[in-house]
């Protein structure tokens, strides 16, 4: 593909830069960044596009985490507080 773009002096000069310390070509240069920039758009993608169960469970409240010991399986019930807890039952 042939790209021809128009930078002004500040961004040509940060270019040029970059291609004399990386001591590779223009095209080389901007591969790299366009594969450093692709790379990070798709981890903050995945970071911030959740599935939709995950935000019916967030938004339920049911999603979080607590600081504990490997333990939990066994000892939950004097890690965690359960003074806050309803029963379930309607009147």
């Amino acid at each position: 593909m042939h790209i021809e773009a128009e930078l002004d002096d500040t961004h040509a000069a940060k270019l040029l830069a970059l291609q004399q310390h990386l001591n590779k070509s223009i095209s080389e240069v901007l591969t790299d960044l366009i594969d450093a920039n692709w790379n990070k758009t798709l981890e903050a993608n995945a970071q911030t596009e959740n599935s939709p169960l995950f935000q019916a469970f967030d938004s339920a409240g049911l999603i979080g985490c607590i600081a504990t010991g490997e333990e939990l399986s066994t000892t939950y019930k004097q890690k965690l507080d359960f003074s806050n807890k309803t029963t379930g039952t309607t009147k």
